[in-house]
């Protein structure tokens, strides 16, 4: 194996151990849904995390760079929880 291919074969690597987690955490026995979903989230976040520094080769790029590629991923996201926070507080009162 050549230096050159060793860190995409070092995030594929981490990758399916990623997903072999998302599937653990889905069979856990007597797991709350909320804590569920959670944990299927954050794993989600660190694959993506992971495709982001080395498949688009954000690693080595500079902040501001990396920040006008995660800023417009990041918002959609915030705005949805915002949305479903408040559905979610209007059926509790």
């Amino acid at each position: 194996m050549t230096a050159s291919r060793r860190p995409y074969l070092l995030v594929f690597l981490a990758l399916v151990v990623l997903t072999a987690l998302e599937l653990g955490v889905v069979y856990v026995p007597g797991i709350s849904h909320g804590l569920l979903v959670s944990a299927l989230i954050l794993l989600a976040l660190a694959k993506a995390g992971l495709v982001l520094m080395q498949f688009m080769h954000l690693g080595h790029e500079t902040r501001a760079l990396k920040l006008t590629v995660i800023v417009p991923f990041a918002l959609p996201a915030l705005y949805a929880f915002v949305l479903i926070s408040e559905a979610g507080w209007r059926l509790l009162r």
